[in-house]
């Protein structure tokens, strides 16, 4: 399980588009300027962050789910812009204000409007 403490910003759903969400608000929002991840493509479904940004994706490779500090060192050594993901994939990021996420995919689709939905939990912290 991820951390339970009282640093967390948010924990439940998420739905990831082409535009969105911004995962730095409580709840996560869409914005169509500026969001943490959108739906890249969508045969394979891949999720990703804009290029140019400071966020950075990492899939989590073990069965037990990460803790903040875990995603944290896993994104700054193997963190890329974008990952294929399917049902089940854990994902860890760093968002543009740079808290430390993780979501779990819950459901994919062929659609950019229909998008991935995700378990999330964003922590309140924010790292450097």
């Amino acid at each position: 399980m991820p951390d339970t403490s009282k640093d967390i910003l948010y924990t439940g759903p998420v739905r990831i588009a082409e535009s969105g969400p911004q995962l730095d608000y409580n709840p996560p929002k869409r914005d169509n300027l500026w969001y943490d991840v959108s739906l890249g493509l969508i045969d394979p479904p891949r999720i990703s962050t804009r290029s140019d940004s400071k966020v950075n994706l990492a899939v989590w490779p073990e069965r037990k789910m990460p803790t903040r500090q875990e995603c944290s060192d896993l994104i700054a050594t193997q963190g890329v812009w974008m990952v294929e993901v399917q049902k089940g994939t854990v994902v860890c990021l760093k968002t543009e204000a740079g808290r430390t996420a993780v979501l779990t995919i819950t459901s994919t689709s062929d659609s950019f409007s229909t998008g991935v939905m995700a378990q999330a939990t964003v922590w309140s912290e924010i790292s450097e």
